[in-house]
């Protein structure tokens, strides 16, 4: 008898943040995949995001900082796993070291009035995930990332999809 694998929850090791968006789907996934837009909104308030380098392609990295409010700069590394334009993104996201904090998916989903956009990052381990939530404040920081990509694309009615 062949052994038979039960998929194993990811549920204490997640992170996942929601957002509906008044703007078209089409916008909302160039403004996140666009270095020239992400680096106005991208990341916690009073954060500032900076591109060194982007490949936006599957294999690709972005290679970006975020500097914090009081000055201690982050260095981050994404790798692309999977892009389908306008519906879903799905990377690692790490640092310079290519060490690998935890995965993370973004689906972008068509709505009546704009966009739905959710954010799941998926942590190696429970204690991985608390980590960040307890220290650092993901889950509020992933709420105020989306709100900042809601205020940039209210202001930018003119991005070209």
């Amino acid at each position: 008898m062949a052994d038979v694998k039960v998929p194993s929850s990811t549920i204490d090791r997640e992170v996942v943040i929601t957002r509906s968006l008044s703007a078209p789907r089409e916008l909302v996934f160039k403004a996140w995949t666009d270095p020239v837009h992400l680096e106005h909104w991208y990341g916690p308030d009073g954060f500032i995001t900076k591109t060194i380098s982007m490949d936006f392609r599957v294999g690709g990295r972005w290679k970006f900082t975020m500097t914090g409010p009081d000055g201690t700069v982050f260095p981050n590394m994404v790798v692309y796993k999977a892009i389908i334009p306008a519906e879903r993104l799905v990377h690692d996201h790490g640092d310079w070291n290519e060490e690998k904090l935890f995965e993370a998916t973004i689906t972008f989903e068509e709505t009546d009035r704009g966009t739905r956009i959710t954010m799941r990052s998926v942590f190696p381990s429970k204690e991985a995930r608390d980590f960040v939530v307890e220290k650092y404040g993901a889950v509020e920081g992933g709420k105020q990332t989306l709100a900042r990509l809601d205020a940039y694309l209210t202001e930018q009615r003119t991005i070209e999809p």
